[in-house]
């Protein structure tokens, strides 16, 4: 039974996906989610719900960065992202059990939701977004039947789905899944759940609309697909593109490249150095079929953090997203200490889950004399730090 042709014709693709929908989601393995909340992946910007019997001062509500990790006390920070509720349980537990506990029993739940949207670009009849929350659960199919399904000459047999890889990075994974196939065979276990922030990109049949194309996304000034021209490199596609916004992260911009294997390999690309600096070495070749990304700085910021006191430089501080940055470290490349501080008695205070501040006195001036960063303090959003002046006495 063929049933392509009415799957291009709302209506009856519609109802086609809503008779057979019950099959596609029943023979998914991320169908698992829906029966065992145990299961669900924990995302980036999740707020999680810890509760330890054993020391219920340290149970509460913890915001996972946008790294994927969380701080917990005792424990210090934790890679979570990427982990269902129960390997998140298991972890926290071995890890307070290797240190603190002969036995520690804890419990995960999610209390806040990720919100993002979905990206639907390429060969669908109307490109755009689709909000989303990290409870909500929508399939491939369902997100192309949003946007009013497939285009002519959509490469219907290769839809991309690019999602972040965890630990906060550019990087994502490619999933390329044959939604013909489905269709012919009514065969719909390949059907995808999806995420929040993943993007669904369907390339047009090669030689047909849209071959002679590249895609440019994020903080250009136009995004979609711009026409391909012979000799187009970097400066040429930023250009096509209506230029980069002031909220771009001109130093942390991608093009994502077709490898022939139905994925993407990912090239980076400083703009700051192209713009900023002349410097022709990154301005490397686009071709059709690329897509050109420009973050935001917002999407790459893991936080913020205040310096006051004795610094050279006080103020805001932002946090990397790879979430490595320290107290000693930042203090000493970054911030600095002026010619009164006290480097031995720097005062970090943090907000913890109950809302309660705590103060932390950290010698600074020991682990940088030292050269062992082992007892550094990782920083986490909202963290302030005041560094006191010495105390002289004549």
């Amino acid at each position: 039974m063929k049933v392509w042709g009415p799957f291009r014709q709302l209506p009856s693709w519609v109802l086609l996906a809503l008779t057979l929908g019950a099959h596609c989601a029943a023979a998914d393995p991320a169908a698992d989610e829906l029966a065992d909340p145990g299961s669900r992946v924990i995302m980036a910007n999740d707020r999680i719900r810890i509760d330890i019997v054993e020391a219920p001062d340290m149970s509460g509500v913890y915001t996972v960065a946008g790294n994927g990790t969380m701080d917990l006390d005792l424990v210090g920070r934790v890679q979570v992202e990427g982990k269902t509720i129960r390997e998140a349980e298991e972890l926290l537990a071995n890890q307070l059990e290797a240190s603190y506990f002969r036995q520690a029993t804890v419990r995960v739940e999610i209390a806040e939701f990720v919100e993002g949207a979905l990206m639907i670009l390429g060969a669908v009849q109307n490109p755009g977004t689709l909000p989303i929350k990290g409870d909500q659960v929508i399939t491939l199919i369902e997100s192309i039947v949003s946007v009013g399904g497939f285009a002519d000459r959509a490469a219907d047999d290769q839809v991309h789905i690019l999602r972040w890889r965890p630990g906060g990075r550019m990087a994502r994974d490619t999933v390329v899944v044959n939604v013909k196939a489905m269709f012919d065979s009514l065969d719909f276990s390949k059907d995808q759940y999806l995420r929040p922030r993943d993007i669904i990109y369907v390339p047009f049949r090669s030689g047909q609309e849209g071959a002679d194309e590249f895609l440019a996304l994020g903080e250009v000034g136009t995004p979609g697909f711009n026409p391909y021209t012979e000799g187009m490199d970097i400066i040429r596609a930023v250009v096509a593109a209506g230029g980069v916004s002031r909220e771009a992260r001109m130093d942390a911009a991608r093009i994502l490249r077709p490898d022939g294997n139905g994925g993407y390999s990912m090239i980076a690309v400083d703009l700051a150095r192209i713009f900023g600096e002349a410097n022709m070495e990154q301005n490397i070749p686009v071709f059709p079929g690329d897509i050109l990304f420009v973050p935001s700085v917002q999407a790459l910021v893991g936080g913020k953090v205040y310096f006051m006191g004795a610094v050279n430089q006080p103020g805001v501080v932002a946090l990397p997203s790879s979430g490595e940055a320290s107290l000693a470290r930042t203090l000493f490349a970054q911030v600095g200490f002026n010619q009164f501080a006290n480097r031995n008695s720097v005062k970090l205070i943090r907000k913890s889950p109950d809302g309660s501040l705590r103060e932390m006195v950290v010698d600074v001036g020991a682990i940088l004399d030292k050269g062992d960063f082992s007892d550094d303090i990782p920083l986490q959003d909202e963290d302030v730090v005041t560094v006191p002046e010495r105390i002289f006495s004549f």
